[in-house]
């Protein structure tokens, strides 16, 4: 098969240190490492080379698709053998690194063409993690953005549009966020024990929101947190304050799928209630991504996508899921297997 424009839009920086979000400041050098790493990924993957793909992608990384159905490695790879993108484009729109330089959070624009078909564009949001002094990535999540759906303020992003992919964009520049953690400021925990307190610190989290508790949760968000919604659209931190304050959300709660830790850095992946003004909202998705920070687990990343099993890749999914509405209480799969009726006891013994 002919293969399509390589168009993966990243900018060429220079050798000075980026413009902060906030923290220390990130060389040009390590930026530009995480850069290429996301170039060589949705090169790879449009070039239909999943040997390539498989020394830029962990062992367990996962694909959330525009469906909210998680996708796995094997099925992953299929489809980059299968050629089944004939673009794939990838504008950053923000890149977060954290955990003593090991891990970082990219937010882009996500550009793709089947065929000659452009799709929407998505939201996409990577985790990286750094291993064995290479750059990873470990989690892929995107969205559509979709104009006229959810808040129109707060957003964090000037790029955030609804339309069909293109092949080419104008040129800008993304932020770069960098909190630098010494190691001897996160000491070393039993493993069990991180896990244990990332799960809390990500329930906390939706609990405090529920319960409109914001000084608690400041406490709980990463100075660069930020949320991407259904409508692909992220907004700011201060708007999720904002929203705190206002007390709309009567039920916030996550049905745990899976827990990922990359030293310092957690990927929780969950089924996502709702509740607003007492009635039900869809029922989603959610990422969150968590950074350690002196001991402490806070929430750098949410990004939720409407669960709808009747469309998208029926195969390769790694979790059972289904669209509706949100629930109060999550009710137990009913057994379908007829009881078994138990043979008569044996005759007593004379």
């Amino acid at each position: 098969m002919t293969r399509g424009l390589l168009a993966v839009a990243f900018l060429m920086y220079g050798t000075s240190a980026f413009a902060q979000a906030g923290g220390g400041a990130a060389p040009a050098g390590l930026v530009m490492q995480i850069v290429d790493a996301e170039q060589a990924w949705a090169s790879a993957f449009q070039g239909c080379k999943p040997e390539a793909l498989d020394g830029l992608t962990t062992d367990d990384f996962s694909f959330t698709d525009y469906n909210g159905m998680t996708y796995s490695r094997a099925w992953f790879m299929k489809q980059a053998k299968a050629c089944s993108r004939n673009v794939v484009r990838i504008e950053p729109m923000q890149v977060s690194i954290n955990d003593n330089d090991s891990s970082a959070i990219v937010l882009s624009r996500y550009h793709q063409f089947l065929g000659d078909k452009p799709e929407p564009v998505h939201h996409l949001t990577h985790v990286l993690v750094k291993q064995d002094g290479t750059w990873r990535v470990a989690l892929h999540h995107s969205t559509v953005m979709r104009a006229n759906a959810g808040p129109p303020t707060g957003m964090a992003f000037t790029q955030l549009d609804a339309g069909p992919s293109t092949k080419t964009s104008p040129r800008f520049e993304p932020r770069v966020a960098r909190t630098v953690n010494e190691a001897s400021r996160n000491p070393a925990v039993d493993p069990v024990l991180m896990e244990k307190q990332a799960v809390s610190a990500a329930h906390s989290y939706v609990n405090v929101f529920q319960n409109c508790r914001t000084k608690d949760l400041d406490k709980l968000m990463g100075r660069d947190y930020l949320i991407t919604g259904f409508n692909g659209m992220t907004y700011t931190r201060q708007w999720m304050m904002e929203g705190s304050d206002e007390c709309y959300h009567d039920v916030q709660r996550i049905e745990n799928l899976q827990l990922r830790l990359y030293g310092n850095t957690a990927i929780l992946l969950g089924r996502y209630h709702q509740f607003v003004y007492q009635r039900p909202t869809d029922f989603r998705h959610i990422t969150v991504v968590l950074f350690r920070e002196a001991g402490t687990w806070r929430v750098a990343q949410h990004h939720s996508t409407t669960l709808n099993e009747k469309v998208g890749s029926t195969e390769g999914k790694l979790f059972y899921s289904e669209g509706g509405n949100s629930t109060l209480i999550t009710l137990p799969f009913p057994n379908h297997v007829e009881p078994r009726t138990p043979p008569p006891p044996p005759p007593a013994r004379k």
